[in-house]
């Protein structure tokens, strides 16, 4: 065989070598999502335990992932003895008083924002227990073991709670300037346990503390946005069901409305939560989704495989929350799911309802 003739049968295996389908990098090909969650999995053991509650819960409720289950039934059930405490002394005024400025005083303190929160709760008398009350029997109510061992007593904290006037904390314009995630929050647990309904005079009051304006950045465009973001996902149940776009018609045409600035001018939990609000709404391939995922893209670190904080860097604990957003805008299922209901637990059952010899 001529020179010639060899020439060009290599370059006929070299092209057929080349129309051969060859296996494809998976870094290359996975989203910034995927990549977050691989990081995080791997890093889920060593993080703290509310971080990893926070997590799983999240995880749980986009994909359904049994193995979950473990680390939100081991948090639930290591509070059951501080919970059960606090049950047993609802009678006592000066233990709940004592409970409040001991949760008051625990309250961080690390930043303006935070020093000016826990004024306020110092200044709410027995608030800050009621707050803290309320906040595990929902817990406790949306993991299903409401009523059920060890959380008997749970009746009685809700007849508690009945008397509570969060009205006077709820809707202080003062509060809800500097602390309107959470009240959003305390409003959609006191709907969810049948206690009082001020999700109106709530939003009503929202929106006399934030009138409609272009956004301008600082503090008060962060509380107004982290507070419309959090009633729409409060009322979702924290991602246990959709939401109608409609009955929050205000929230959505401002974010909307605003969604560049808001990108530039708020931080990344924040504006990946908005995202989150029109996902919840149906609305997947709204501009505000595409624009958020395209500002979280700039803004990985492909070494560390996770989105940094300007503040505190790469840190896995302190960037919990605003990663595991950015897992659930990338892998945002057709149907959420809610719970988990832990009485359905084969663990709890085990511990709860074996026989016994």
């Amino acid at each position: 065989m001529g020179w010639v003739q060899s020439a060009w049968l290599g370059m006929l295996i070299a092209l057929l070598l080349a129309c051969q389908p060859t296996a494809i990098s998976p870094p290359a090909t996975q989203s910034i999502g995927e990549q977050i969650r691989d990081r995080y999995e791997r890093a889920l053991p060593d993080l703290l335990p509310n971080k990893q509650r926070h997590y799983a819960t999240r995880l749980y409720r986009i994909t359904g992932d049994q193995d979950y289950l473990a680390i939100i039934y081991q948090h639930l059930i290591s509070n059951a003895d501080s919970l059960q405490q606090d049950l047993s002394q609802l009678h006592n005024r000066e233990y709940r008083l004592s409970r409040a400025r001991q949760i008051a005083r625990a309250y961080r303190d690390d930043t303006d924002k935070h020093q000016r929160r826990k004024q306020l709760l110092l200044a709410h008398d027995e608030i800050p227990f009621a707050k803290n009350l309320l906040y595990y029997l929902n817990k406790v109510d949306q993991l299903g073991l409401a009523g059920k061992p060890p959380f008997t007593q749970t009746g009685q904290g809700l007849d508690y709670l009945r008397q509570v006037d969060f009205a006077r904390f709820i809707l202080d314009p003062e509060v809800i300037a500097a602390y309107s995630p959470q009240l959003a929050n305390m409003v959609y647990y006191l709907h969810d346990l049948g206690i009082r309904d001020l999700r109106e005079p709530f939003q009503q009051t929202f929106r006399h503390v934030f009138p409609d304006q272009p956004p301008q950045p600082g503090p008060a465009l962060d509380a107004r946005v982290y507070g419309m973001t959090h009633v729409i996902i409060a009322a979702s149940g924290y991602y246990q069901k959709p939401i109608r776009r409609q009955d929050f018609a205000w929230i959505f045409d401002y974010l909307e409305r605003h969604h560049r600035e808001l990108i530039v001018h708020t931080k990344a939990d924040i504006y990946t939560e908005m995202a989150l609000c029109f996902l919840l709404a149906g609305e997947s391939t709204s501009p505000v989704v595409g624009a958020v995922r395209q500002a979280l893209e700039q803004r990985y670190d492909p070494q560390a495989g996770m989105i940094p904080s300007p503040q505190w860097g790469t840190d896995m604990n302190k960037g919990e929350h605003r990663n595991v957003l950015a897992i659930m805008l990338y892998h945002w299922p057709e149907q959420l799911h809610p719970g988990p209901d832990l009485s359905r637990y084969p663990l709890y059952r085990e511990h709860y309802f074996a026989p016994q010899y």
